[in-house]
């Protein structure tokens, strides 16, 4: 029985065997080079997905940056608006005051009017007194 070597060198094999061996290496030729052309596509697939991966951690992070920066600004507007409405009360209460004293004002100027209009009543009335120049 010859050894594997010895095969191959034997050069009384046939025609259909030496034709069959060659479609066989024929076959593992083109089998290990489709083989080798998946292995790329893979390769490229996992470097594309480590580029997404990476593009995506960066959104995130500038995700994150954004909320946080809202939120911030968020604290900014509700303080703003805190200090806004204590101001707003503090102007309610001075145009209070304010209508208070134009209130008193008004009534004052009311009753100036009156005894000034009741003093010309009077006096004319009475008939004027005369200016002594």
């Amino acid at each position: 029985m010859p050894n594997d070597g010895e095969e191959e060198n034997d050069p009384h094999h046939s025609a259909a065997e030496l034709l069959g061996d060659w479609r066989a290496a024929e076959r593992d030729t083109a089998a290990a080079r489709a083989a080798a052309s998946v292995a790329a596509l893979a390769v490229a697939a996992a470097a594309a997905a480590e580029e997404a991966a990476l593009e995506t951690e960066e959104a995130a992070t500038a995700a994150m940056e954004a909320a946080t920066r809202a939120k911030l600004a968020a604290e900014r507007a509700k303080r703003a608006a805190g200090q806004a409405a204590e101001a707003a009360q503090l102007m309610a209460a001075v145009a209070e005051g304010d209508q208070a004293r134009a209130d008193q004002a008004i009534s004052k100027a009311e009753g100036a009017e009156t005894e000034a209009r009741d003093r010309f009543h009077t006096d004319e009335k009475d008939g004027f007194p005369s200016d002594a120049t």
